[in-house]
């Protein structure tokens, strides 16, 4: 073949193959186009089939766990009733059984009591009877040994009182005449001092009687001195401390000495200024206050010695008395010293003749007493020994007798508390027997009937859990087979979806791909598109004769256990995208 047919030819084919390429650019666009809604159809269809499965799901679910229920339900009652009517029949039963065994136990009681006091009494009326034989035997015993022993005390007490009545009757008659002499000596002893005291006091009274005066004469001059010195008496007298004054103005102008000069001296200047014819003249005057000045200096010396003189006279004539007095008064002091010298002399003279009169009056006295001790506490010694042995021998005897007795009665009452004992004994071993077998038996009921109870409540509960259980394994499946449901067709339409995705994109890349190598390869292409031409034609044929429309979403209920139907919580259409 010539090249130029050849080329131009091929020329005429690259155009060709670009127009192709071109075209087979749009065809690959349109076939992508319908690819993707193909897919879209697809998905659309499998949504309305996994919405009709889940909805035929969940109704076959709600079904089942209604008819479940109803079942549980039923078989539950069931239960109840049975249980119900098991436990009455346990109770009444356990009940009555109850009320047999307490019946039993109150009669074996009772019985057990009847017998333990039975015996009892039998055993206290035979001890009764012992002791009552024991004591009456004991008071006669003891009432023979009283009447003997108190005869034996009477005869001896009788004897010993005679002879104490006897022995004191001399010992009374003795100390008498003792008494009698020392009564008389002491008379004789208190005369002789009484005499020579009344002339004791007979001297001392003629005593005081002359000293009288001088004391008297004394106490006088005392106090007219004490009354001058203003120590003491009258202090509204005129003289009341008239010495205990220092000599002063006063006192000089009342002496008598000072008066009569002054007196004289004022009369011998009158006479002369009277001769002289001038009594009142300035003069005068002058000599009469000159006259009294040294009169005053002259005599003042004069009048206190004369003060002095005059009062020391007085004094010592007043304190010569009171010497007088106080020499008196110590005569008198001597005399009673020696007046209470002489009575002291005089009493205990008569004290050591008391003395020794009452020391021979109680040495004999004491005598007498002793000897009369000695013979009474012989009798008592002797009525105490007898009376001791006689109390001795009593109150061995009585002993014995309370020994006896008291052995009898002890063996009495040990054998009392024995029998006793041993009943009580007997009636707690029964009693603690009927007891044990009483509450053994009412434990063992109650422990049956809490078992019964407790069984039928397992029951029940069973009954109970069993129905639950199957609800909730109904539920379980059919949620589980609502979810296996839905997500068989999520994944269905997933899957379409993502085939359909898949198709378009290889359709729309294969057009481009085709393109590029049309314009890239368009004489290296002729040959390829020849052969590609039938197969692209193909399958643009394919995919314009397979197109269908797509369904609307679907909003089909779905079963959620427990809660019962549902709207289902996403728009199917939109799973996956």
């Amino acid at each position: 073949m010539p090249i130029a047919p050849v080329v131009g030819a091929a020329l005429i084919g690259s155009g060709a193959a670009v127009a192709g390429g071109v075209m087979a650019s749009k065809a690959s666009k349109k076939a992508a186009d319908t690819q993707a809604q193909a897919a879209t159809t697809a998905a659309q269809a499998q949504e309305r089939a996994a919405a009709a499965a889940i909805s035929a799901q969940e109704r076959a679910t709600a079904l089942a766990i209604e008819a479940q229920r109803t079942g549980s339900a039923e078989a539950v009652a069931a239960a109840k009733e049975a249980a119900a009517t098991a436990q009455q029949a346990q109770n009444e039963a356990n009940t009555q059984a109850q009320n047999l065994e307490r019946l039993r136990y109150t009669e074996t009681r009772g019985a057990d009591e009847r017998a333990f006091t039975g015996a009892q009494e039998a055993a206290t009326r035979g001890f009764d009877t012992a002791q009552g034989a024991y004591d009456t035997s004991y008071a006669r015993a003891q009432a023979a040994s009283d009447a003997g022993f108190d005869t034996a005390l009477t005869d001896a007490n009788r004897g010993f009182d005679t002879a104490l009545t006897d022995a004191t009757r001399g010992f009374d008659t003795a100390l008498a005449d003792t008494t009698r002499g020392f009564d008389e000596s002491q008379a004789a002893a208190d005369l002789g001092y009484n005499t020579a005291q009344d002339a004791y006091g007979q001297a001392y009274q003629r005593q005081g009687e002359f000293q009288r005066p001088f004391i008297d004469d004394g106490r006088l001059a005392q106090d007219q001195i004490m009354q001058l010195m203003g120590l003491s008496g009258d202090a509204n007298a005129a003289n009341y401390g008239e010495y205990a004054r220092a000599f002063g103005t006063d006192q000089f102008e009342q002496d008598p000495g000072y008066a009569f000069r002054q007196s004289e001296g004022l009369k011998g200047l009158d006479r002369s200024a009277s001769a002289r014819g001038g009594i009142l003249s300035g003069g005068a005057l002058k000599n009469i206050q000159r006259f009294g000045q040294d009169l005053a200096s002259q005599e003042y010396q004069n009048a206190f010695n004369r003060y002095q003189t005059e009062r020391a006279a007085r004094l010592n004539t007043l304190g010569g008395l009171s010497g007088a007095g106080q020499s008196a008064a110590n005569t008198m002091t001597n005399a009673a010293g020696q007046f209470g010298s002489n009575s002291a002399a005089n009493a205990l003279a008569r004290a050591s003749a008391t003395s020794a009169n009452s020391l021979g009056r109680a040495s004999t006295t004491s005598g007498i007493a002793m000897n009369r001790g000695a013979t009474t506490g012989n009798i008592a010694t002797n009525r105490a020994a007898t009376t001791g042995n006689l109390a001795l021998q009593r109150g061995a005897t009585t002993s014995a007798n309370a020994l006896n007795l008291g052995e009898a009665t002890a063996g009495l009452g040990l054998g009392r508390a024995n029998a006793t004992t041993q009943n009580l004994m007997n009636q707690n071993a029964a009693t603690r027997a009927n007891d044990a077998a009483y509450y053994g038996t009412v434990g063992d009921l109650t422990l049956a009937r809490g078992q019964n109870t407790a069984q039928n409540a397992y029951n029940v509960a069973n009954a109970v859990s069993g129905g639950a259980m199957n609800v909730a394994n109904a539920a379980s499946q059919g949620a589980m087979n609502v979810g296996n449901a839905a997500s068989q067709g999520a994944y269905n339409i997933g899957n379409a979806q993502a085939g359909g995705a898949m198709n378009a994109g290889a359709a729309r890349a294969s057009g481009y791909v085709g393109s590029a190598n049309a314009f890239n390869n368009a004489l290296g292409q002729v040959a390829g598109y020849a052969t590609q031409a039938p197969m692209n034609n193909a399958i643009m044929k394919y995919y314009a004769n397979n197109t269908f429309d797509a369904p609307a979403a679907s909003t089909t209920p779905y079963f959620s256990a427990g809660q019962g139907p549902q709207k289902l919580p996403f728009n199917i259409l939109n799973f996956g995208r």
